[in-house]
């Protein structure tokens, strides 16, 4: 079984950091105390919805200081942002979460990040008293993280006992009228919502939902308003991390919130929602473990924010389908196509667009790795692409390291104009046998090379040394012996070298071949630079049937791929005889064409319908 890449990342991240053991779990909350040290979990949540956890992400625990920014966003639907500035600012305090930080004059507190800031944000909560305005609270949560939460009543009642230094913070407020009325109320919902209980997978999703402007990516449900989504970030950017946020923002480049039950969750708008918990504080009450598995997965993927990316899209893969259904342009021979009806399948293509960062890049190896469980070669064309990040780069080479482990081969079409992209891989499998096949420009000579695979793997296609007599191609089907004998004495033998031009564009359409052995491609000339592959044929096809009708030139130019043995026809021979053999010679050789070209017409429309779905 194929694990994703991503989730075998986190994995490793987690055995990294599990070994860190500095910090303390917080105790001056004597519940707080009791929890284990050792637990450690991370979860990871796409706007698409994919979830990724390792570790103790089930373990409940109190969301404590990060309920403050979701709490504010509630405060921001349920009174409007300006009645909220007026109580609450949300100028960076630079010092602790429980400092006094209020303005001299208003008494305003400084950010609601901040106990001070958290008390009157709960305060807002519409409900006639503490009980109403905390079941709005867990109504508005639920729909974050996806199902119900509780509060931890032990936690609540260690909260509310060793909770003096808030409860003088509230007087404090009520004394300059932030709090309009008995400051109890508020204050005790505000001790119960850091209690509530949830785990790493909840905080995940919680994130992702402001990830996703406001809408939990699982259940579809909105849990915030679209416009006031960017005002809880920016404040989770400049102050969810108290005393650390400068240094924060520098190094992981996230808004965020952490809370001394050991959780931080995470957010890249538009991408994704991180959480990780683990118990072990440091010195400003962030996770000690949290904090760098953030720092690293912001490195290792390129997630800081302010990196220049552009919007991301869901819509990255435009296509999809096998070598059954989509094939090289190369003809082959009946047996060939035959063979590559069925195992065509083991060939997935994946042609890719827009800008690859870290969600489309996801989206693209989890698909990978779902549909190459019983395939061998996967064609990822980036043809479309715009440009490839950091964060894709990784991804994709975690993506061809784990298919190159299965024995999968991954091949990476239109890469040319991505250097960066192509710099990383060559570093990244410098010692590594898993390198993606990078030497073919387009998704037609990948495949090529893919069926080329199979095929000499299955010993089904027909030795390219050995000559095919005239009977065998299907252009002479049907002739009999009579005909077959007049034919093979108008037929003049050619022989030409890998790269040698066989027919020019524009020259008269004055003979018709017949490849016995070897390959031919028939292609335009673009520009003085490029060419485009019309078809390619092997042994036992005909090209240059133009040459059939009278007064035609080249469309296109044919030349040798490898060393090539072909008969040549001028038609003009045959439609010259006063013979009745002749005449049905050139009839059957009509009729023939007319029913490959048909053959050729379905083929064609059954690509075009997959290839623009």
């Amino acid at each position: 079984m194929i694990t994703a890449s991503f989730q075998h990342y986190l994995e490793l991240l987690q055995q990294r950091f599990a070994s860190l053991d500095s910090g303390t779990v917080a105790d001056y909350i004597p519940e707080l105390g009791k929890a284990n040290p050792d637990w450690f979990g991370i979860a990871v949540v796409t706007v698409d919805g994919h979830v990724y956890q390792v570790g103790d992400t089930r373990q409940p625990f109190s969301i404590q200081s990060i309920s403050k920014a979701f709490t504010y966003g509630i405060a921001l639907e349920d009174k409007g942002a300006e009645t909220v500035a007026s109580k609450i600012d949300v100028e960076p305090s630079g010092e602790a979460f429980n400092s006094i930080s209020l303005e001299p004059d208003t008494g305003r507190p400084r950010n609601p990040m901040i106990n001070a800031g958290a008390i009157v944000a709960t305060s807002l909560v519409d409900g006639s008293d503490g009980d109403a305005k905390l079941s709005r609270i867990l109504e508005k949560f639920a729909r974050y993280a996806g199902q119900p939460l509780s509060v931890d009543e032990a936690i609540y009642l260690s909260e509310k006992n060793t909770g003096h230094r808030n409860r003088a913070i509230a007087h404090l407020l009520r004394n300059y009228e932030i709090l309009e009325d008995d400051p109890e109320e508020p204050l005790d919902a505000y001790f119960r919502q850091c209690s509530i209980l949830v785990t790493a997978r909840d905080l995940a999703l919680m994130g992702a939902t402001l990830a996703n402007d406001g809408v939990n990516p699982v259940t579809g449900i909105r849990a915030l308003e679209s416009g006031m989504v960017p005002r809880v970030l920016s404040v989770m950017s400049t102050c969810g991390m108290y005393d650390y946020s400068g240094n924060w923002i520098y190094k992981v480049g996230m808004p965020a919130k952490s809370g001394v039950g050991g959780g931080i969750v995470a957010v890249l708008p538009g991408q994704l929602g991180l959480a990780v918990f683990s118990p072990r504080l440091d010195s400003k009450g962030n996770s000690v473990r949290g904090i760098a598995v953030c720092e690293s997965l912001s490195n290792d993927f390129g997630l800081h924010m302010l990196r220049v990316t552009r919007t991301t899209t869901t819509s990255v893969i435009r296509t999809s389908y096998t070598c059954a259904r989509v094939r090289s342009k190369l003809n082959r021979d009946r047996r060939s196509e035959a063979f590559l009806d069925v195992a065509g399948e083991r060939i997935l293509v994946m042609e890719l667009t827009g800008e690859l960062m870290f969600v489309p890049a996801e989206i693209i190896a989890a698909t990978a790795i779902e549909q190459m469980e019983a395939r061998d070669f996967i064609i990822l064309d980036l043809t479309r692409v715009t440009s490839v990040d950091q964060s894709a780069c990784t991804l994709l080479g975690e993506l061809a390291d784990e298919l190159g482990n299965q024995s999968k081969k991954v091949l990476i079409t239109g890469a040319e104009h991505h250097y960066h992209l192509v710099r990383f891989l060559k570093r990244h499998f410098e010692a590594s046998g898993n390198m993606p096949v990078l030497d073919y420009p387009d998704v037609d000579h990948a495949l090529e090379y893919a069926e080329d695979c199979l095929l000499d793997e299955s010993q089904v296609e027909t030795d390219g040394n050995v000559r095919l007599p005239i009977e065998d191609q299907p252009l002479c089907s049907n002739l009999d012996s009579d005909e077959l004998e007049l034919l093979r004495s108008l037929l003049q033998e050619e022989d030409y070298q890998a790269g040698d031009l066989i027919c020019r564009e524009g020259q008269p359409a004055d003979k018709l071949f017949f490849l016995s052995s070897g390959r031919v491609s028939v292609s335009l000339d673009l520009d003085h630079k490029h060419q485009r592959r019309l078809s390619a044929s092997t042994a036992g096809w005909a090209f240059g049937e133009s040459a059939l009708f009278s007064g035609h030139n080249r469309t296109a130019d044919i030349r040798a791929d490898t060393r090539v043995h072909l008969y040549s026809l001028n038609p003009v021979r045959l439609r010259e005889m006063d013979n009745p053999t002749a005449t049905r010679v050139l009839i059957k050789l009509l009729t023939n064409l007319s029913e490959l070209s048909l053959t050729r017409l379905e083929r064609a429309n059954r690509e075009i319908r997959i290839l623009t779905c």
